[in-house]
Order: C-alpha cells, then sequence, then structure tokens
C-alpha cells in the first residue's frame, strides 16, 4: 500500500478543531498549507504540508503554472536549508507499474551534475532511482542509507506516488513536505526516511495516483499520460530549482 495523502487522513479532523488552513488560488490552482504541531491528535509528523490541486486539464495545457507553483513551495523549504552544498534526488517506486512509476519517471528527467569536477559554480545534484525489493532484493531504505553515507548530501528530496481515498483528488493534486516518506510502505522490511533518519533536511513529493475503495485499490486509465505529465512538471521544477 502506497503513503496516503495527507489531506485524506487529516482534513475532517481540522475542520472539527477549527484549525486554520492556508489557501491561495491562482491560474486555476488551489494550493492548501498547513502546518501540524500536533503529532498525537492527527497520528503524522510535525511540518508543513502543502497540497496542490488543479485541473486536469492543467497537465496538458497550462504546465507553466503548475511548475511555477511547485518551485515557488520548494523555495520555502529550500531557504531553511543554512548550509547547503548538495541535494540527492531519490525516485522511489517500481518502472514496471505505471501507477507506481512517478518516482522514477521523474529521476529519468533530472539533470544530474554530481559527476562534474570542472565547474565549481554548478550545483551538485545527485539522482537515484532504487526501484524495489522484489527486483533488487535489497530494500529501498537499504540502498539509500547507503548511498547517503557515502554523499553526505546537504538536502534530500524523495519523489514517490501516493493513495487516496477522494476521487477527486486522484490524480489532480500534489503533496509537498518536509516530513518524510515510507517507501513500500505495506513492507515490514522498509523504515520511513525522514530528516531524522540521517539528520538531513528532507522534502518529500508525492500525488495521489491510485484510490484506495475498501479493500480494492484502483486507478485511472490514463495513468500512462498523467504519470508522463507530472513526472515532466515536477522535473522541470527541480532543474529550475537548482540550476536556473
Amino acid at each position: 500500500m502506497k503513503n496516503m495523502l495527507f489531506l485524506d487522513v487529516a482534513e475532517e479532523l481540522i475542520n472539527k478543531n477549527k484549525e486554520k488552513i492556508d489557501i491561495k488560488k491562482q491560474n486555476g490552482i488551489e494550493t492548501k498549507h498547513f502546518k501540524l504541531t500536533n503529532k498525537q491528535r492527527y497520528k503524522r509528523d510535525l511540518g508543513d504540508y502543502y497540497t496542490i490541486s488543479f485541473a486536469e486539464e492543467i497537465l496538458e495545457f497550462d504546465k507553466k503554472y503548475l511548475t511555477k507553483e511547485i518551485i515557488k513551495t520548494l523555495k520555502r523549504f529550500k531557504k531553511n536549508i543554512t548550509q547547503y552544498n548538495s541535494t540527492l534526488i531519490i525516485g522511489l517506486g517500481n518502472s514496471s507499474i505505471m501507477c507506481d512509476a512517478l518516482g522514477s519517471k521523474t529521476a529519468s528527467k533530472i539533470i544530474a551534475t554530481n559527476h562534474y569536477v570542472d565547474f565549481l559554480s554548478l550545483p551538485k545534484v545527485a539522482v537515484f532511482a532504487p526501484e524495489v525489493i522484489s527486483k533488487t532484493g535489497i530494500s529501498s531504505f537499504d540502498l539509500i542509507k547507503m548511498l547517503v553515507h557515502n554523499l553526505k548530501p546537504s538536502l534530500i528530496i524523495v519523489i514517490d506516488s501516493l493513495a487516496t481515498n477522494n476521487y477527486s483528488r486522484l490524480n489532480n493534486c500534489i503533496e509537498i513536505s518536509d516530513t518524510g516518506i515510507i517507501p513500500g510502505s505495506a513492507l515490514m522490511t522498509n523504515r520511513k526516511i525522514s530528516s531524522k533518519t540521517f539528520n538531513i533536511p528532507l522534502i518529500t513529493i508525492g500525488a495521489p495516483l491510485v484510490l484506495k475503495n475498501k479493500n480494492m485499490i484502483l486507478t485511472s486509465p490514463n495513468v500512462k499520460q498523467v504519470v508522463d505529465n507530472l513526472s515532466t512538471i515536477i522535473a522541470n521544477a527541480l532543474n529550475y530549482l537548482f540550476l536556473k
């Protein structure tokens, strides 16, 4: 089972407790920001959760507005990093299953610069797609742990597909947070990847591409096109953030 979208878990409680969600709407895009300060109440880690919602046609015809909103949100997290040297971008998921391929597809479109030694002013970006344990025989967590130990990045960005129980959010939003993620969350072999795990700032980017309906997991017929568009948009935002 994939990690659940935060608003699916928390929105009803937030409204019940009359807590504030910052909402901004522009160019057909709605961005909700909730700062979680009560872990016990919401059963989620403390931190900032941004949910960027959009109409389906924006993925096809207005990619630039969505890309700009992602860049703006990522900058809010990045500005809090006082000592920046390099970034490790990780694309989680199974590239052979389209609704689980957002991470690996996005990773394939990121411009890696970590291997360049002659360009001192170029930000160092390393990219890794660990695939899944059924393909490698090694848990994603263990692979990432080894890589982090070797590279010692200043920032980790993790990209993965999410699940939702709200049909209106399927394929139609992106969640960005600083609270971590569990790769292959149904597997006991994996542990949570968060800023506490490696003592390194971490940002997660996810989009709900599967619908959890009672005992069924569903996806949309156009999921390939959605993943192609979303991976391009997220990759463009990340490439701009580090290379412009």
